[in-house]
């Protein structure tokens, strides 16, 4: 079934999806493929649709929604999924393949366990190798993000790691010492696959237990098990000459497998699986080896070791900074002795490639890989003590500290992908509806490698320069490593309060640490410190043996810190206050509240109990050099372990997310009892509404007094108003159950929901997306009453998004905000649509507006109008 292309010669790629659209074409072929049946037509038939829809698919993202979304359609595919017939089996898992470059069609593929079977069944030996590699490069599909390696690995662990297993190294049972011509693009699919140990989890375990060591070992040096078993480490220039002389292409997803093994790597991971450490040290000393030899080779930008360096330096860097301490002493020590005989020289070098960066003679875009390489590689120096001074007092992080700055000043982004040749697939660019997808490095690896490298010098600069000694505000410029103290502080604090991505915010943090800041500082956090001095709201005393005591709220702790609560028996009962009435006959003066008593151990530091409480609350501290002691051993007592590995300058771990200032944990079964408010939904729409804490049969929300006033000066000063509003239980918000729900939980997260815009918003109806955005607008009204700039601002960059993506709602949405009075969205509505206004009049689409938005819509029509005949002058 050729595509015709009768009628769409010379036409745009754009116009072409719409004639196939207007003509049905996806429909059709739906169609024609649910209906068919092997009695009555070829095999040839149905590989001849599959072979269509998989080329529409591929140029044309729009449609896999109406692929991945047909029910019918996938049942009947997953039937044939495991034909006997190696053609169709093909053709299905290539169909699948591109389907799974859609985030939801991947997610949509996944929750069928069926379907997971058949495929990563198709990844056995006992199938047909063009099934195999087709099996393979799904699955790289299906696990392109941590959720879908976990959604694949808790199922089928075994079986998948086997599979991966199995091809990449069956071609060892031949007597070649090089992957054989024809098993290369089944190793290659397989080693590509092997990229999903990026994301920790228990097939790490999986994979040792498979010998995944001596796998990788073979592919590197050939096929050379004999070295495991001889116990005998091959010399450091054997390794390099045995690598250089087993040229393969899977080389560079080795070298990244390896790195992402080691990183998670746990010490019992070994004890566990029938080899010794022979092998791993062997993979240690080649990696180090090899990147020791190209970091010499490479300090001519022009050298061809260049791409080959990123990889294996990538490689041992996640080695040094290991979780294990046993991959981090020996990669360290093994690395110091392969680059001390030119360190001197190459450190010089370095330092002076990226010092040009850092001064913007030379752009970091200009030779991005020099650069990324650069950086690797003055990090891994950075970890080996005998060069750390010498990085130091050569302005080393004067240097990184401009490189930050650049990087945050400009628009400039390096991708890994965009430096890493071997990352680059046929599908880049095709994916698509990937919200869910982030690298623990972020997006730019420049910003990146500066922090993680800054990280380790810091400390021996603060041992030199007395960095910790400078007072918030203060301007000092080191005159030995060339450091200005608050501005570097300054960014570091700009890049903890943004979404730069998990690993340069750790890193940030560290580097903070020594300046004496603790945390993730964040808008709500902020909000929150208000809540620290709040009194009348307070419902536990902590009582400290010297006979002070410090007043908290129980909601606030049940969220950050339930190691303080008091027993559940004696807290989670009914409220009572302080006339022994309950809370159905609530005290009109909240100052009658009891308060909880909860009695100190006699070790407690009264000044770090308060540092804790400060945390709790906000997120982010400054602590001064002698509390710091006491507050390692609260922290540990309290359960608060991010803070606890902060405090011990603990190296982040990979992959790791960063803690956030989150109260949502109040709103749980375990907060419940601690509510003092309903916030109440003023439209029901027509739900049926049960409640396990009350008996309203309207749709609300238990909620805290203490976290709705922090973020709302509007709440703050009603509930201190002493007016009879103020001492409601009630209190019944103007907005519907869904804005409700998204407002509890901006209040809670400091996060307002918002709508992604991918193929499932691109599908809704007009009336689906009004009734999405009628939230977003309802909160856009109430945000000007209650005060909640965040809130508006953000509710009317959701609706203003939606409307450039989308104007099949557009006039309803108008109308609506209207009503409501929300004009800065009426107006972006109408510019979205004046351009139609002709056609919208004449189809009748404008009748049920009132006459000032249709002039408004005229007006803007004009001006249009006006503005093209400009533009065509």
């Amino acid at each position: 079934m050729p595509i015709s292309y009768v009628g769409v010669r010379g036409k745009s790629h754009k116009e072409v999806w719409n004639v196939l659209k207007n003509a049905g074409t996806v429909g059709s072929v739906v169609r024609a493929l649910q209906d068919y049946e092997d009695r009555f037509q070829s095999l040839e038939c149905f590989t001849e649709m599959t072979s269509l829809l998989k080329t529409i698919l591929w140029r044309w993202p729009l449609s896999r929604y109406h692929i991945w979304n047909n029910t019918r359609l996938l049942a009947k595919l997953g039937d044939k999924c495991a034909n006997t017939d190696t053609s169709i089996a093909v053709s299905i898992l290539e169909l699948y393949s591109v389907l799974a470059l859609c985030g939801n069609g991947t997610m949509k593929l996944l929750e069928s366990k069926e379907l997971l079977f058949k495929i990563v069944q198709s990844m056995g030996r006992m199938h047909d190798y063009s099934v195999r590699v087709k099996a393979l490069t799904l699955l790289q599909h299906l696990t392109r993000s941590a959720k879908g390696v976990s959604m694949v690995t808790t199922s089928y662990c075994e079986p998948v790691v086997r599979g991966i297993i199995d091809a990449m190294g069956e071609w060892r049972s031949s007597s070649s010492q090089m992957i054989p011509t024809d098993q290369m693009a089944l190793v290659m699919e397989a080693c590509r696959c092997a990229l999903l140990t990026r994301w920790a989890g228990n097939h790490h375990s999986c994979f040792w237990n498979h010998d995944i060591h001596i796998i990788l070992l073979d592919i590197i040096l050939g096929n050379c098990g004999a070295i495991c078993l001889t116990h005998v480490e091959p010399s450091p220039q054997e390794l390099i000459t045995r690598v250089n002389d087993n040229v393969t292409d899977a080389r560079p997803y080795v070298w990244d497998i390896l790195g992402y093994l080691m990183v998670h790597y746990e010490e019992d991971f070994l004890s566990r699986t029938r080899g010794n450490l022979c092998c791993l040290n062997v993979l240690i000393s080649c990696a180090c080896s090899v990147a020791a030899d190209l970091m010499r080779k490479g300090c001519s930008s022009s050298s061809s070791c260049l791409s080959e360096l990123e990889p294996v330096l990538r490689a041992v860097l996640l080695m040094v900074f290991s979780f294990s301490k046993y991959i981090q002493r020996r990669s360290r020590q093994c690395l110091s002795d392969m680059v001390r005989p030119f360190s001197e020289a190459h450190l010089k070098y370095i330092l002076a490639s990226l010092q040009l960066n850092a001064t913007g003679e030379v752009s970091l875009l200009s030779d991005s890989l020099h650069t990324v390489n650069n950086l690797m590689s003055l990090a891994c120096y950075s970890t080996l003590p005998l060069f750390q001074k010498l990085i130091v007092k050569s302005k080393g992080i004067k240097i990184l500290s401009a490189i930050i700055k650049r990087c945050l000043t400009s628009d400039i982004h390096v991708r890994r992908s965009s430096v890493a040749s071997h990352l680059r697939s046929s599908s880049d660019g095709k994916t698509c509806c990937w919200s869910h997808v982030e690298d623990w490095e972020g997006e730019d690896i420049v910003l990146f490698y500066s922090l993680q490298t800054l990280s380790q010098l810091i400390e021996v600069s603060n041992l030199l320069c007395n960095h910790h000694k400078i007072t918030s505000g203060e301007i000092i410029l080191c005159t030995m490593c060339g450091l200005e103290s608050q501005g570097l502080i300054n960014n570091l604090q700009y890049i903890l309060s943004n979404n730069l991505g998990a690993g340069p915010r750790w890193y940030s943090a560290r580097i903070l640490s020594f300046f004496g800041f603790y945390g993730f500082p964040s808008k709500l956090g902020r909000k929150m410190e208000k809540a620290l001095n709040e009194d009348v709201l307070a419902d536990l005393k902590l009582l400290l043996s010297n006979g002070q005591s410090l007043t908290v709220h129980g909601a606030i702790l049940v969220a950050r810190c339930p190691y303080l609560l008091p027993p559940k028996e004696s807290f989670q009962k009914e409220k009572t206050w302080g006339d022994g009435s309950s809370k159905e006959q609530e005290s009109k003066q909240d100052e009658g509240r009891l308060r909880h008593e909860v009695r100190m151990s006699n070790r407690v530091d009264s000044l770090a109990l308060n540092k804790i409480m400060e945390y709790v609350y906000t997120g982010f501290i400054h602590v001064d050099d002698d509390l710091v002691k006491p507050l390692k051993i609260l922290t540990k007592c309290c359960g608060l372990k991010s803070l606890s590995d902060m405090l011990h300058r603990k190296l982040p771990t990979w992959g790791t997310s960063c803690p956030s200032c989150d109260f949502t944990g109040a709103l749980e079964p375990a907060g419940h009892s601690l509510s003092d408010i309903i916030l109440e939904a003023g439209a029901a729409d027509g739900m049926i509404w049960s409640c396990t804490m009350c008996q309203s049969q309207s749709p609300h929300k238990h909620a805290h007094k203490i976290v709705l006033s922090s973020s709302s000066d509007y709440l703050r000063a009603l509930f201190q108003s002493g007016m009879h509003d103020s001492h409601s239980q009630i209190i019944k918000v103007p907005v519907g159950w869904e804005a409700l729900v998204k407002l509890v939980n901006w209040f809670y997260s400091g996060e307002l929901p918002g709508i992604y815009i991918d193929c499932i918003w691109s599908n809704m109806d007009a009336a689906q997306q009004l009734h999405e955005l009628r939230a977003y607008i309802e909160l856009s009204s109430l945000a000007e009453f209650w005060f909640l700039e965040d809130v508006g601002e953000q509710s009317l960059k959701v609706v203003v998004s939606c409307l450039r993506s989308d104007k099949r709602s557009s006039v309803e949405i108008i109308s609506f905000a209207a009503n409501l009075g929300q004009w800065k969205i009426v107006e972006a509505g109408v510019n979205s649509i004046a351009p139609l206004y002709p056609k919208l009049l004449d189809a009748g689409k404008l009748e049920d507006l009132d006459e000032e938005l249709v002039d408004m819509l005229r007006s803007g029509y004009v001006h249009y109008s006006q503005e093209s005949h400009n533009w065509s002058d």
